[in-house]
Order: C-alpha cells, then sequence, then structure tokens
C-alpha cells in the first residue's frame, strides 16, 4: 500500500465519521447515517479492497469514540457497510453501472443483516427469536432499504461531480 493510499484512505475514513456524527439519526436501535455514502465514493475511486479497510476503520473508531454496541456494533456496521458498498463498487467498476450497484448493494446489504440479525438480535436486546423475526419484518429490514436506498440516491446525485474534482487535482 503506498504512502498516497494509505493518507486517502485516512481522509475518506475520517470524513465518513465525521458525517456519521454530523448526520446521524436514531431509529429505535438502529441508526441511519450517510457514512456510507462517502465510504462508496472511495471504494470506487480507491477500488473495493480499499472501501472494506475504509468499512473497517469507521466501524473501529466508532466502537471505540461514540457507539454503546461494542464489538456487536462494530461488526454489525462493518458487515453492513461492506455488504453494501462492494456491490457498488463492482458494478461502478467493471459493469460501468451505479444504479446495478446501489440496487444491489442495498439488497445484498438488507439480506445478509436480516442473517446476522437472527443471530445477534436475540443476545444485542435480550428477545426471544419469535420478537427478533417481528422485528426483522417490521423494523430492522424496512429501515435497510430505506437507508440503502436513501445513501443510493445520494451516491448518484454526488459521485459524478465528486469524482471528477477529485480526478482533477490528481489525488
Amino acid at each position: 500500500m503506498s504512502v498516497k493510499n494509505l493518507t486517502i484512505i485516512a481522509l475518506i475514513s475520517c470524513l465518513a465519521y465525521l458525517a456519521m456524527l454530523v448526520f446521524k439519526v436514531p431509529i429505535s436501535f438502529l441508526s441511519y447515517e450517510i457514512k456510507d455514502v462517502i465510504i462508496a465514493i472511495g471504494a470506487i475511486y480507491l477500488g473495493g479492497i480499499y472501501g472494506v479497510i475504509i468499512c473497517f476503520v469507521v466501524s473501529i473508531i466508532e466502537m471505540i469514540t461514540i457507539s454503546d454496541s461494542g464489538i456487536i456494533g462494530f461488526f454489525m456496521n462493518f458487515i453492513a457497510s461492506a455488504l453494501y458498498i462492494l456491490p457498488i463498487c463492482y458494478f461502478y467498476n467493471k459493469k460501468n453501472s451505479i444504479v446495478k450497484g446501489i440496487i444491489t448493494g442495498t439488497i445484498l446489504m438488507s439480506l445478509g443483516m436480516f442473517i446476522f440479525n437472527i443471530f445477534i438480535t436475540p443476545i444485542y436486546l435480550d428477545v426471544e427469536l419469535e420478537e427478533t423475526i417481528k422485528l426483522l419484518f417490521t423494523l430492522i429490514t424496512p429501515f435497510n432499504i430505506i437507508k440503502g436506498a436513501l445513501n443510493g440516491f445520494l451516491i448518484f446525485i454526488i459521485y459524478k461531480p465528486l469524482l471528477k474534482a477529485i480526478r482533477k487535482t490528481n489525488i
């Protein structure tokens, strides 16, 4: 990894973390934030592996500084972000289709979080599996679909001018 890429990873991680702090909207035990928009732009620019590294860094910093969910929150944040940004990066770079990437990322993140929440939510919230299933259909999955769609809309609006500006600066 070059010093340039390490610096860009640090910058994007910092921006994603700050965006999460400023634009965090709590909804029950979940929260909507726009950090994945910034991470996705970074992943498109640098590549998917770097995007996953940024997801990891931001999730670690969040766990250490402001999270009250500890390692469980770290794990769920990291997995959700990685599942979301990897298809976006892939479809943009390999298939030249940001829209397919956003749709696939939203579906993959929602399905992945559905599966992980079956195991994690009963432990995290200390509830029975039946209650978890209800939460999955009434709160968690709809939340993840809406979060993916909103973030996808933001990505779609800003990715072209932002990438153009980044490339002009020769970063």
